[in-house]
């Protein structure tokens, strides 16, 4: 896979790092059970590509959370955090990077994956500036 692009980001990613995430999680209303849960698990992800159509299925202990979107084309999925909110958002790349931003009610978020030989950073930008960094590792 080359830095600055790649042609298939599918896989199944190992979360080894993270800084600042229960902080954001908290910056978009994520309440405190589900922080816990989302803070403190392992937590794998498997991404699919599928042209520019991609699925990440992200796992904790006890849930598994999907989100699909199609690069360009409004999406409408939940936030993706455990509660009921509807979120809609738009996708696009940037050499290797995926940038997602969506909104919930008046909540918005963006998150940029940024994807290299041995996995992927993703960084997670909530309201007020509250940001969090999380590190994902490709496994064989």
């Amino acid at each position: 896979m080359a830095i600055g692009a790649f042609t298939d980001f599918s896989g199944t990613y190992e979360l080894v790092g993270s800084e600042g995430y229960e902080k954001y999680l908290e910056s978009i209303g994520a309440d405190a059970a589900t922080r816990e849960v989302l803070a403190s698990d392992p937590q794998t992800v498997k991404v699919l590509q599928e042209g520019d159509h991609y699925t990440f299925t992200s796992t904790v202990a006890t849930k598994a959370f999907v989100s699909q979107f199609t690069l360009g084309q409004e999406y409408v999925s939940d936030f993706g955090y455990g509660d009921d909110r509807t979120a809609k958002g738009i996708a696009r790349r940037d050499g290797n990077r995926i940038i997602l931003q969506r909104k919930a009610g008046s909540t918005e978020a963006t998150t940029v994956y940024i994807v290299d030989g041995e996995g992927f950073d993703a960084v997670l930008s909530g309201p007020n500036g509250v940001t969090a960094k999380r590190r994902y590792r490709r496994q064989p």
